[in-house]
């Protein structure tokens, strides 16, 4: 796929964003753009402006029913045909998000994922065992940036490990932007159908894991429907973003030794992560938003029922949020937009800091000469993605 072809929110250069997406946040920081599928809608891409969006329900919403005619605006992109309780919290707008969010969020908060911390660090040593044994050269993205979240969610939500190469593959399909849109709705179509078979599962023996127990403690609250959209949704999240900063900073640190010695230090490890969700950004844009009613962003008059599109590493990147942002520097203190922003922030994050914070130093610390197996202008990169990353990395040592 050429460049001209990949949606301009979409368009990346390696680490950097293209001078197209910095020249708009310049001079056209709310502007318009057509989609492949025809499709058309407002791009933001400064941060004041980003925030503004995310956290404004009343003027903004994710639920495509609640614009008058969301198919006018391209049925890949608005969730218009889905029932009211589809489960994918990424699309409910108040009051029903604060109803599920509050059932999932017992999973994920900071005290219960901190108790993941000994399982997660055997998950890291056996996947660099494995690594270790099988000798170089070895692809990064394989044997460790996919096994590792992969492994976590899988035991969290209580899906077996055996499925993981058919669901990551179709989370793959499900967001690549080279593939047809009949293609990557037969991938959904597909996640949705094991994750419901999955949830049968759980309904006739619920387990321990987060499924079981929403099944056990909210039964009655939350039907089938929605807990296939819950589980879908944190399974494809749970390890399709945190893959792509493992893969992606992994590549950027063996880019640049004077930051990987600092990633190795356990007091540093913290701030390098935070540096390194702002700078590489991969959740590209997160889920389109509506405006609920004609609003003026930026000088532009959006209309009821038109869709925005906030460009978050083109936020994490505005100098409005941190001098001189297009450098990396672990020393910042930002409140950068990598996990969203307002009532849809991510309610994993803090498994995936977790995650990065004991990957990183781990990976540099068992293998030091770590090296890119290939130059550096051959690593391929994911062209058309909503979530930004790597094809394959291939390492040795």
């Amino acid at each position: 796929m050429s460049a001209s072809n990949i949606p301009l929110h979409l368009r990346r250069n390696r680490f950097a964003l293209t001078e197209e997406l910095a020249g708009l946040r310049a001079h056209e920081p709310v502007t318009h753009v057509t989609l492949p599928s025809g499709a058309t809608a407002w791009l933001v891409t400064r941060y004041e402006h980003v925030r503004q969006v995310l956290q404004d329900t009343v003027r903004f919403g994710n639920d495509g029913r609640a614009v008058p005619d969301p198919s006018s605006i391209g049925a890949d992109m608005a969730p218009s045909n889905r029932q009211t309780r589809h489960g994918d919290l990424t699309a409910y707008d108040p009051p029903e998000h604060g109803r599920l969010r509050r059932v999932i969020a017992t999973g994920f908060t900071a005290r219960r994922v901190q108790r993941l911390r000994p399982r997660i660090e055997s998950i890291v040593a056996t996947a660099l065992d494995a690594m270790e044994k099988a000798g170089p050269p070895a692809d990064l993205v394989q044997c460790f940036a996919l096994p590792i979240p992969s492994m976590v969610i899988c035991e969290l939500l209580g899906v077996p490990y055996a499925d993981r190469a058919e669901f990551q593959q179709r989370t793959v399909t499900r967001f690549d932007g080279t593939r047809d849109m009949r293609t990557r709705m037969a991938a959904e179509a597909s996640s949705l159908k094991y994750m419901a078979g999955l949830v049968a599962r759980k309904r006739a023996d619920p387990d321990e894991a987060l499924l079981g127990t929403l099944v056990r403690e909210h039964g009655e609250e939350v039907d089938d429907r929605e807990l296939v959209g819950i589980g879908d949704l944190l399974l494809l999240g749970g390890h399709e973003t945190t893959a792509n900063m493992l893969a992606l900073g992994s590549l950027f640190l063996l880019e640049n030794p004077e930051h990987a010695e600092s990633a190795r230090d356990a007091e540093r490890i913290d701030e390098m992560v935070e540096e390194l969700l702002r700078y590489l950004s991969v959740v590209q844009s997160g889920v389109p938003r509506f405006a609920r009613e004609d609003v003026t962003l930026a000088g532009q008059h959006i209309r009821r029922g038109e869709l925005l599109l906030c460009s978050l590493p083109s936020a994490n990147h505005d100098d409005a949020l941190t001098p001189e942002a297009e450098r990396f520097d672990a020393t910042r203190r930002t409140a950068h937009l990598a996990f969203g922003h307002g009532i849809h922030y991510c309610i994993g994050a803090p498994l995936a800091r977790l995650e990065m914070r004991l990957a990183y130093p781990a990976l540099l610390r068992r293998f030091p000469g770590l090296g890119l197996a290939v130059a550096s202008d051959e690593v391929a990169f994911r062209p058309s993605s909503v979530f930004y990353g790597l094809r394959e990395l291939p390492v040795t040592w």
